[in-house]
Parts: structure tokens; C-alpha cells; sequence
């Protein structure tokens, strides 16, 4: 039996000379592993609406855990994400982020978006790719569990601060003064290890923010999906600060490097 369902490719294995294997994400079933026969022969119909980024409808069957392609219709290439060679760079960073966090059968719809939002931001080039980056991580965090809590200050509750401590680990941040508090008591427990009945302090991640990019981060985090790239950072201290900490943010939590990361890197030096 097959089914229609509307997916991006995020990877692409060849097998042999023409045909090859995709890791898909959907909306309804999460991550699929999809064979497509003959897609990488230039005159299969499959040739297009199979590539790296496509979003596609695709007439899928299932037999036991792979899905065969049986059909596709093209519904967005992207095509202007390699005009650049760092655009090309960024949208494999993201996919290889996407597919590490996204679940099989489970509903990704809102990881889907975010993919597709980012794709088609990177393919426009209206935003600093910079930026476009650290909204997708930060928003992907999130989707993967590791929402940051960017209301108020965990200790004392206060948000309009001049400096904010933020910890990469628990995803919480301080004012001053309540870090300066907590690290005292830290440094007091770290005193006792001695102690058999001691509480040791876990480890922390503090990065200090600025309210510029601190904004930013609330913005990333808790604006509208359609909204999420319809801000500014002119200044270009900030917009480092600000990719530096959602870099950090999820690599913190991934608990891992990509190779794709590295290359992104690389061609922006």
C-alpha cells in the first residue's frame, strides 16, 4: 500500500551508479530512510524532486522499515541556496542538525517548519546567513528539549538587567548579583569535598550576555514561527555575540561536533 507524504531531504547516500538513500523529514511520521531507484540516472523523473533540500510530495511504499519512492513532484528546490558556497554550507549544517534531532514516527511538524524556514531564508539571503543560523539552533534546541528559559532571573526574578549570566548547561540565566551569590555558595560546597554527606556543584557554562543580544535570543525563542527571522542586528559585535552563544547553546546539548559545522566555518574565514 502506498502513501503520499510531503518531505525535505536532509541526507543522501548512493548506492551503486543511480540509486541512493535519503533520510526524509515529514510532518506526520518524523524521519523516514527512503530508497529511490534510479534517481541519480540525469534522465529520471525522481532526478529533481530528489535532491539535497528538495521538498517534495512523494508517493511512498512501505516494506518493513524502508519506504520504496514510487513518485515525486518537486515542490520547492531552493534552488538559490547554492549561489553561494556558504549558503550551501549553512543549509548542510542544518539539515545534519534536523536529522540528528528529528524522531522516527513521531509528528516533527514544527521541525519541519523551522527546516523550511530556514531553507527558504538562506535561499532569499534577505538576513545575514550569521543570523540565520543562530535562530535555527536556538529554535532547534528548543524542539529537541532543551528550551532555555528566558523569562527572569532564576534567583531573584528581575529581567531588564545590564548584564545577564547565562548558563549554557541548564539554559537559565542570573543577574549579578544572584551569580555572584550562587558562586559564592558554590565555592563554599566545593570546600567540603572532603565531607562524605557533601553536595557537590555541578558543573556550569556562564556566558555574558548583553541586553542586545539577549533580546535577540527571547526573540529567536518565543516569536511566532512565521516571525522568527524579522528582526535586525545592525551592529556587528552583537550579531557575533549573539552566534557564538546559540552555537555554543547547542553544541552544549547535542554533545557533539559536525564535520558540516567545521566547513561552514571554514569558508567564512
Amino acid at each position: 500500500m502506498s502513501e503520499m507524504i510531503k518531505g525535505v531531504v536532509l541526507r543522501e547516500t548512493t548506492i551503486g551508479d543511480y540509486d541512493k538513500i535519503m533520510t526524509v523529514l515529514t510532518a506526520e511520521y518524523g524521519k523516514l530512510s527512503v530508497f529511490a531507484r534510479g534517481a541519480k540516472r540525469l534522465k529520471s523523473q525522481l532526478f529533481i524532486s530528489t535532491q539535497l533540500f528538495a521538498y517534495s510530495e512523494m508517493n511512498l511504499y512501505k516494506s518493513t522499515n524502508t519506504y520504496y519512492l514510487q513518485s515525486a513532484d518537486l515542490i520547492e528546490n531552493f534552488y538559490h541556496i547554492r549561489d553561494t558556497l556558504e549558503g550551501s554550507a549553512l543549509a548542510g549544517y542544518l539539515a545534519d542538525v534536523a536529522a540528528d534531532i528529528a524522531v522516527e514516527n513521531q509528528n516533527e511538524k514544527e521541525l519541519l517548519r523551522l527546516v523550511l524556514n530556514s531553507l527558504h531564508a538562506i535561499s532569499l539571503n534577505k538576513k545575514p546567513f550569521a543570523q540565520i543560523k543562530s535562530v535555527f539552533e536556538l529554535r532547534a534546541a528548543a524542539i529537541a528539549g532543551f528550551m532555555p528559559n528566558l523569562v527572569a532571573c532564576a534567583g531573584c526574578g528581575n529581567s531588564d538587567l545590564e548584564t545577564y549570566y547565562f548558563d549554557l548547561t541548564s539554559g537559565i540565566f542570573r543577574c549579578e548579583e544572584c551569580y555572584r551569590t550562587d558562586a559564592l555558595i558554590l565555592e563554599k560546597l566545593a570546600a567540603r569535598q572532603s565531607e562524605p554527606d557533601a553536595i557537590y556543584p555541578t558543573g556550569q557554562i556562564i556566558s555574558l550576555l548583553t541586553p542586545s543580544v539577549f533580546a535577540a535570543m527571547r526573540y529567536a525563542i518565543y516569536s511566532q514561527p512565521n516571525r522568527i527571522f524579522a528582526f535586525e542586528l545592525k551592529d556587528e559585535e552583537t550579531l557575533r555575540d549573539f552566534a557564538n552563544v546559540a552555537e555554543k547553546y547547542l553544541l552544549c546539548h547535542m554533545d557533539r561536533n559536525y564535520g558540516t559545522l567545521d566547513f561552514y566555518h571554514a569558508v567564512n574565514l
